[in-house]
């Protein structure tokens, strides 16, 4: 399951997402035809994790993530839907 990263320039979040693999294969040094080491497009600022977004390179997704938020996101339906259908001690006339 990869995990999603955001890239962060001076504290400034950007609209830059990898995956953890993408952004591995980014960050190694690469060799030019003059074998001078070239620093990869990953290397400036601060990786972020991010993990409800999508790779911007191979759009890859953290599923386990997703799925985890949407649980939480049914739970709390279900405890609204449970608050609003029990009678409140201020109406009780409410649900006769």
């Amino acid at each position: 399951m990869p995990r999603i990263y955001r890239k962060v320039i001076l504290e400034q979040e950007t609209n830059i997402f990898y995956c953890e693999n993408c952004l591995d294969k980014n960050n190694l040094p690469r060799f030019d035809w003059d074998d001078t080491i070239q620093l990869g497009n990953g290397n400036a600022g601060v990786w972020k994790e991010a993990p409800l977004e999508k790779c911007d390179v191979c759009f890859a997704v953290d599923l386990q993530a997703q799925e985890e938020m949407q649980d939480w996101s049914n739970d709390l339906d279900q405890q609204q839907w449970e608050e609003d259908q029990m009678p409140t001690d201020n109406n009780p006339q409410e649900y006769k």
